[in-house]
Protein backbone atom coordinates (compact mmCIF):
# COMPACT_ATOMS: atom_id res chain seq x y z
CA UNK A 1 0.00 0.00 0.00
CA UNK A 2 1.22 3.76 -0.28
CA UNK A 3 0.70 6.86 1.54
CA UNK A 4 0.30 10.13 -0.31
CA UNK A 5 0.47 13.62 0.76
CA UNK A 6 -1.90 16.57 -1.21
CA UNK A 7 -1.28 19.47 -0.12
CA UNK A 8 -3.97 22.53 -0.95
CA UNK A 9 -2.07 25.92 -0.23
CA UNK A 10 -2.95 27.10 -3.13
CA UNK A 11 -6.67 25.97 -3.47
CA UNK A 12 -8.42 25.87 -0.26
CA UNK A 13 -5.91 28.31 1.30
CA UNK A 14 -6.06 30.50 -2.14
CA UNK A 15 -9.52 31.95 -0.44
CA UNK A 16 -7.46 33.47 1.98
CA UNK A 17 -6.01 35.58 -0.58
CA UNK A 18 -9.14 35.89 -2.66
CA UNK A 19 -7.87 33.84 -5.17
CA UNK A 20 -5.40 35.81 -6.18
CA UNK A 21 -1.82 36.36 -4.48
CA UNK A 22 1.10 37.20 -6.01
CA UNK A 23 3.34 35.55 -8.62
CA UNK A 24 6.07 35.73 -5.54
CA UNK A 25 4.12 33.53 -3.48
CA UNK A 26 2.81 31.01 -5.55
CA UNK A 27 6.53 30.66 -6.72
CA UNK A 28 7.80 30.14 -2.93
CA UNK A 29 5.48 27.96 -2.29
CA UNK A 30 5.82 25.68 -5.44
CA UNK A 31 8.97 25.56 -4.95
CA UNK A 32 9.12 25.03 -1.14
CA UNK A 33 6.23 22.07 -1.55
CA UNK A 34 8.21 19.93 -4.66
CA UNK A 35 12.20 20.45 -2.67
CA UNK A 36 10.14 18.95 0.49
CA UNK A 37 8.45 15.97 -2.23
CA UNK A 38 5.30 16.02 -1.36
CA UNK A 39 3.55 14.28 -3.69
CA UNK A 40 0.52 16.13 -5.27
CA UNK A 41 -0.20 19.92 -5.23
CA UNK A 42 -3.21 21.33 -5.89
CA UNK A 43 -2.74 24.45 -8.46
CA UNK A 44 -6.04 26.60 -7.97
CA UNK A 45 -9.50 26.64 -8.82
CA UNK A 46 -10.99 25.74 -12.42
CA UNK A 47 -13.70 27.63 -13.53
CA UNK A 48 -15.70 28.62 -16.34
CA UNK A 49 -15.96 31.75 -15.56
CA UNK A 50 -12.34 33.28 -15.21
CA UNK A 51 -11.79 37.39 -14.03
CA UNK A 52 -7.95 37.85 -14.03
CA UNK A 53 -7.04 35.99 -10.83
CA UNK A 54 -4.17 34.61 -10.53
CA UNK A 55 -5.03 31.06 -9.09
CA UNK A 56 -8.18 30.76 -11.22
CA UNK A 57 -7.72 29.16 -14.77
CA UNK A 58 -9.94 27.75 -17.47
CA UNK A 59 -7.98 24.52 -18.53
CA UNK A 60 -4.68 23.04 -18.21
CA UNK A 61 -2.80 25.45 -20.63
CA UNK A 62 -3.20 28.21 -18.21
CA UNK A 63 -2.22 26.59 -15.49
CA UNK A 64 1.35 25.86 -16.83
CA UNK A 65 2.21 29.39 -16.29
CA UNK A 66 2.47 28.15 -12.93
CA UNK A 67 4.15 24.93 -12.82
CA UNK A 68 7.70 25.22 -11.81
CA UNK A 69 10.32 23.44 -14.25
CA UNK A 70 11.71 21.41 -11.99
CA UNK A 71 9.14 19.79 -9.57
CA UNK A 72 11.09 16.80 -8.80
CA UNK A 73 8.82 13.81 -7.75
CA UNK A 74 5.47 16.39 -6.95
CA UNK A 75 2.75 16.11 -9.82
CA UNK A 76 0.12 17.90 -9.83
CA UNK A 77 -3.93 18.41 -9.26
CA UNK A 78 -6.71 20.78 -10.60
CA UNK A 79 -9.72 21.74 -9.20
CA UNK A 80 -12.96 21.89 -9.48
CA UNK A 81 -16.24 22.52 -8.24
CA UNK A 82 -19.06 21.23 -10.51
CA UNK A 83 -21.24 23.59 -10.33
CA UNK A 84 -18.48 25.90 -11.57
CA UNK A 85 -16.84 24.80 -14.29
CA UNK A 86 -17.97 22.49 -17.25
CA UNK A 87 -16.47 19.92 -19.33
CA UNK A 88 -16.07 20.89 -22.68
CA UNK A 89 -13.66 23.35 -21.11
CA UNK A 90 -11.51 20.83 -20.26
CA UNK A 91 -8.58 20.06 -22.61
CA UNK A 92 -7.20 16.57 -23.02
CA UNK A 93 -4.31 15.57 -20.97
CA UNK A 94 -1.02 16.07 -22.06
CA UNK A 95 1.05 15.37 -19.18
CA UNK A 96 2.79 18.61 -19.13
CA UNK A 97 0.40 20.18 -16.54
CA UNK A 98 -1.56 19.08 -14.00
CA UNK A 99 -2.35 15.88 -14.47
CA UNK A 100 -4.87 14.80 -11.69
CA UNK A 101 -8.22 16.84 -11.14
CA UNK A 102 -10.46 16.89 -8.23
CA UNK A 103 -14.66 17.02 -9.09
CA UNK A 104 -16.04 18.39 -5.86
CA UNK A 105 -19.76 18.63 -5.76
CA UNK A 106 -22.84 18.66 -3.69
CA UNK A 107 -25.50 15.69 -3.20
CA UNK A 108 -28.19 17.30 -5.67
CA UNK A 109 -25.37 17.03 -8.49
CA UNK A 110 -25.03 13.72 -7.57
CA UNK A 111 -25.34 12.35 -11.21
CA UNK A 112 -24.26 15.07 -13.69
CA UNK A 113 -21.00 15.53 -11.71
CA UNK A 114 -20.02 11.22 -11.71
CA UNK A 115 -20.80 11.64 -15.80
CA UNK A 116 -18.49 14.94 -15.65
CA UNK A 117 -15.94 12.94 -13.80
CA UNK A 118 -16.28 9.70 -16.51
CA UNK A 119 -15.52 12.81 -19.14
CA UNK A 120 -12.34 13.81 -17.38
CA UNK A 121 -11.53 10.45 -16.58
CA UNK A 122 -11.65 9.73 -21.10
CA UNK A 123 -9.60 12.74 -21.61
CA UNK A 124 -6.58 11.48 -19.60
CA UNK A 125 -6.73 12.72 -16.59
CA UNK A 126 -6.45 10.38 -12.84
CA UNK A 127 -9.58 11.51 -11.28
CA UNK A 128 -10.78 12.23 -7.76
CA UNK A 129 -14.24 11.96 -6.93
CA UNK A 130 -15.43 13.94 -4.16
CA UNK A 131 -18.49 14.36 -2.94
CA UNK A 132 -18.94 17.32 -0.38
CA UNK A 133 -20.31 16.71 3.19
CA UNK A 134 -19.45 13.27 3.79
CA UNK A 135 -21.63 13.05 6.84
CA UNK A 136 -24.60 14.22 4.55
CA UNK A 137 -25.09 10.86 2.99
CA UNK A 138 -26.91 8.04 4.41
CA UNK A 139 -25.70 4.23 4.50
CA UNK A 140 -28.01 3.44 1.48
CA UNK A 141 -27.08 6.50 -0.19
CA UNK A 142 -23.07 5.56 -0.45
CA UNK A 143 -23.59 2.26 -1.02
CA UNK A 144 -25.42 3.39 -3.97
CA UNK A 145 -22.79 5.93 -5.00
CA UNK A 146 -19.54 3.40 -4.55
CA UNK A 147 -21.34 1.05 -6.80
CA UNK A 148 -21.65 3.67 -9.31
CA UNK A 149 -17.91 4.76 -8.57
CA UNK A 150 -16.47 1.62 -9.38
CA UNK A 151 -17.90 1.35 -12.81
CA UNK A 152 -16.43 4.80 -13.05
CA UNK A 153 -12.60 3.52 -11.93
CA UNK A 154 -11.47 6.62 -11.32
CA UNK A 155 -7.96 7.38 -8.95
CA UNK A 156 -9.45 7.57 -5.65
CA UNK A 157 -12.90 8.12 -3.67
CA UNK A 158 -12.51 11.33 -1.42
CA UNK A 159 -14.21 11.48 1.92
CA UNK A 160 -14.88 15.21 2.30
CA UNK A 161 -15.47 16.96 5.80
CA UNK A 162 -16.78 19.64 4.31
CA UNK A 163 -18.60 21.30 7.22
CA UNK A 164 -15.97 19.87 10.39
CA UNK A 165 -18.61 17.95 11.78
CA UNK A 166 -16.67 14.33 11.75
CA UNK A 167 -15.38 13.11 14.82
CA UNK A 168 -13.11 9.72 14.81
CA UNK A 169 -16.13 7.42 15.14
CA UNK A 170 -17.72 9.08 12.48
CA UNK A 171 -14.48 8.41 10.37
CA UNK A 172 -14.42 5.22 11.10
CA UNK A 173 -17.70 3.83 10.23
CA UNK A 174 -17.87 5.95 6.92
CA UNK A 175 -14.25 4.26 6.33
CA UNK A 176 -15.32 0.24 6.89
CA UNK A 177 -18.08 0.87 4.45
CA UNK A 178 -16.16 2.57 1.87
CA UNK A 179 -13.53 -0.14 2.31
CA UNK A 180 -15.96 -2.92 2.23
CA UNK A 181 -17.28 -1.73 -0.65
CA UNK A 182 -15.36 0.02 -3.08
CA UNK A 183 -12.81 -1.44 -5.85
CA UNK A 184 -9.13 -2.32 -3.71
CA UNK A 185 -7.81 -0.62 -7.06
CA UNK A 186 -9.37 2.67 -6.29
CA UNK A 187 -7.40 4.69 -3.25
CA UNK A 188 -9.46 6.15 -0.66
CA UNK A 189 -8.72 10.03 0.23
CA UNK A 190 -9.55 12.37 3.14
CA UNK A 191 -9.98 16.44 2.62
CA UNK A 192 -11.05 17.93 6.54
CA UNK A 193 -11.83 21.03 8.29
CA UNK A 194 -10.66 21.61 11.72
CA UNK A 195 -13.79 23.21 13.08
CA UNK A 196 -13.68 20.65 16.04
CA UNK A 197 -9.70 20.76 16.56
CA UNK A 198 -9.18 17.39 15.49
CA UNK A 199 -7.84 17.79 11.83
CA UNK A 200 -4.91 16.10 11.61
CA UNK A 201 -6.32 13.55 14.30
CA UNK A 202 -9.01 12.51 11.26
CA UNK A 203 -5.81 12.25 9.05
CA UNK A 204 -3.91 9.63 11.10
CA UNK A 205 -6.78 7.77 12.06
CA UNK A 206 -7.53 7.16 8.13
CA UNK A 207 -3.57 6.74 7.24
CA UNK A 208 -3.51 3.92 10.57
CA UNK A 209 -6.88 2.45 8.96
CA UNK A 210 -5.44 2.08 5.09
CA UNK A 211 -2.37 0.73 6.28
CA UNK A 212 -4.62 -2.20 8.43
CA UNK A 213 -6.54 -2.84 5.35
CA UNK A 214 -3.64 -2.58 3.12
CA UNK A 215 -5.20 0.00 1.11
CA UNK A 216 -3.15 3.19 -0.59
CA UNK A 217 -4.57 6.27 0.81
CA UNK A 218 -4.17 9.98 -0.01
CA UNK A 219 -4.43 12.68 2.96
CA UNK A 220 -4.80 16.67 2.26
CA UNK A 221 -3.68 18.79 4.46
CA UNK A 222 -2.41 23.06 3.69
CA UNK A 223 0.83 24.63 5.13
CA UNK A 224 0.04 25.95 8.85
CA UNK A 225 -3.68 24.62 7.83
CA UNK A 226 -4.20 27.59 5.54
CA UNK A 227 -7.72 27.84 4.53
CA UNK A 228 -10.61 30.17 5.30
CA UNK A 229 -12.80 29.47 8.61
CA UNK A 230 -11.38 26.80 11.02
CA UNK A 231 -8.31 25.72 8.23
CA UNK A 232 -7.22 22.58 7.72
CA UNK A 233 -5.03 19.31 8.73
CA UNK A 234 -1.85 20.84 8.81
CA UNK A 235 0.68 19.25 5.60
CA UNK A 236 3.70 19.93 7.87
CA UNK A 237 2.17 17.94 10.72
CA UNK A 238 0.91 15.10 8.54
CA UNK A 239 4.74 14.95 6.95
CA UNK A 240 5.84 14.66 10.49
CA UNK A 241 3.45 11.71 11.15
CA UNK A 242 4.56 9.85 8.10
CA UNK A 243 8.31 10.37 8.14
CA UNK A 244 8.33 9.38 12.16
CA UNK A 245 5.98 6.18 11.52
CA UNK A 246 5.89 5.24 7.85
CA UNK A 247 9.57 5.75 7.10
CA UNK A 248 8.30 8.89 5.05
CA UNK A 249 11.03 10.96 2.98
CA UNK A 250 10.06 14.74 3.08
CA UNK A 251 11.89 17.24 3.87
CA UNK A 252 10.47 18.73 6.87
CA UNK A 253 12.85 21.47 7.67
CA UNK A 254 11.94 22.95 3.86
CA UNK A 255 8.87 23.03 4.72
CA UNK A 256 9.12 25.02 8.35
CA UNK A 257 11.33 27.19 6.03
CA UNK A 258 8.58 27.76 3.32
CA UNK A 259 5.85 28.09 5.97
CA UNK A 260 7.91 30.93 7.91
CA UNK A 261 9.05 32.84 4.87
CA UNK A 262 5.21 32.81 2.64
CA UNK A 263 2.56 31.66 4.90
CA UNK A 264 3.29 33.18 8.81
CA UNK A 265 3.01 36.97 7.01
CA UNK A 266 -0.32 35.83 5.59
CA UNK A 267 -1.64 34.55 8.93
CA UNK A 268 -0.78 37.84 10.38
CA UNK A 269 -3.23 39.64 7.82
CA UNK A 270 -5.95 36.96 8.06
CA UNK A 271 -6.93 34.83 10.86
CA UNK A 272 -7.73 31.38 10.20
CA UNK A 273 -8.36 27.90 12.36
CA UNK A 274 -10.00 26.97 15.54
CA UNK A 275 -11.75 29.33 17.24
CA UNK A 276 -15.37 29.20 18.73
CA UNK A 277 -17.66 30.89 15.79
CA UNK A 278 -15.48 27.44 13.72
CA UNK A 279 -16.23 25.12 16.47
CA UNK A 280 -20.21 26.43 16.57
CA UNK A 281 -20.07 25.84 12.84
CA UNK A 282 -18.48 21.63 12.94
CA UNK A 283 -21.14 21.44 16.00
CA UNK A 284 -24.01 22.45 13.96
CA UNK A 285 -22.76 21.56 10.45
CA UNK A 286 -23.11 24.80 8.84
CA UNK A 287 -21.45 26.57 6.37
CA UNK A 288 -18.25 29.10 6.80
CA UNK A 289 -20.64 31.93 4.96
CA UNK A 290 -23.39 31.92 7.56
CA UNK A 291 -20.34 32.62 10.58
CA UNK A 292 -18.99 35.40 8.70
CA UNK A 293 -22.34 36.69 7.67
CA UNK A 294 -22.88 37.20 11.52
CA UNK A 295 -19.67 38.32 12.67
CA UNK A 296 -20.03 40.86 9.68
CA UNK A 297 -23.79 42.15 10.30
CA UNK A 298 -24.62 41.81 14.03
CA UNK A 299 -22.68 42.22 17.28
CA UNK A 300 -23.96 38.67 18.59
CA UNK A 301 -22.47 36.85 21.24
CA UNK A 302 -21.04 33.28 20.53
CA UNK A 303 -23.76 32.20 22.83
CA UNK A 304 -26.28 33.71 20.79
CA UNK A 305 -24.49 32.48 17.58
CA UNK A 306 -25.06 28.89 18.97
CA UNK A 307 -28.50 29.53 19.55
CA UNK A 308 -29.40 31.28 16.05
CA UNK A 309 -28.08 28.49 13.72
CA UNK A 310 -29.09 25.80 16.11
CA UNK A 311 -32.96 27.64 14.96
CA UNK A 312 -32.27 26.84 11.26
CA UNK A 313 -32.61 23.67 9.42
CA UNK A 314 -29.79 21.12 8.24
CA UNK A 315 -30.31 22.61 4.79
CA UNK A 316 -30.58 26.36 6.26
CA UNK A 317 -27.29 26.14 7.70
CA UNK A 318 -25.46 24.05 4.74
CA UNK A 319 -26.33 26.50 1.98
CA UNK A 320 -26.32 23.86 -0.27
CA UNK A 321 -29.13 22.67 -2.69
CA UNK A 322 -31.07 23.30 -5.45
CA UNK A 323 -31.51 26.97 -3.96
CA UNK A 324 -28.05 27.29 -3.06
CA UNK A 325 -26.92 31.11 -3.32
CA UNK A 326 -23.31 32.61 -2.49
CA UNK A 327 -25.09 35.95 -1.88
CA UNK A 328 -28.70 35.23 -0.54
CA UNK A 329 -28.95 35.10 3.62
CA UNK A 330 -32.35 36.45 3.90
CA UNK A 331 -33.35 33.03 5.57
CA UNK A 332 -30.83 33.56 8.15
CA UNK A 333 -31.49 37.27 8.78
CA UNK A 334 -35.01 36.46 9.51
CA UNK A 335 -34.03 34.07 12.10
CA UNK A 336 -32.04 36.52 13.61
CA UNK A 337 -34.35 38.94 13.67
CA UNK A 338 -36.60 36.84 15.31
CA UNK A 339 -34.80 35.68 17.59
CA UNK A 340 -33.65 39.19 18.72
CA UNK A 341 -37.16 40.11 19.22
CA UNK A 342 -37.88 36.42 21.18
CA UNK A 343 -40.02 35.48 18.89
CA UNK A 344 -38.42 32.22 18.86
Amino acid sequence: MSIKITDCSLRDGGYIGNKNFSQDFIEGIMSGLTRSGIDLIETGFLQTNVTGETLVYGNSIEVKRNIPSQHYISEFVGFCDNSRYDIEHLDECKGDSFTTIKISFAKHEWSEALRFCKGAKEKGYKVFIQPMDAMGYSKEEREKMISEINEIMPEAFAIVDTFGTMHLSDLQEVFHQINEGLDKRIKIALHTHNNLGIANALVEELINLCVDADRDVVVDGSLLGMARGAGNASTEAIVAYVNERFGGKYDLGVLIETIEKYIVPVKKQREWGYDIPMLICGIEGAHVDNIEHLKSTTNLKFSDMYHVLAMMSPEQRKRYGSNYSKTDFSQLDKIIMDYKEGKI
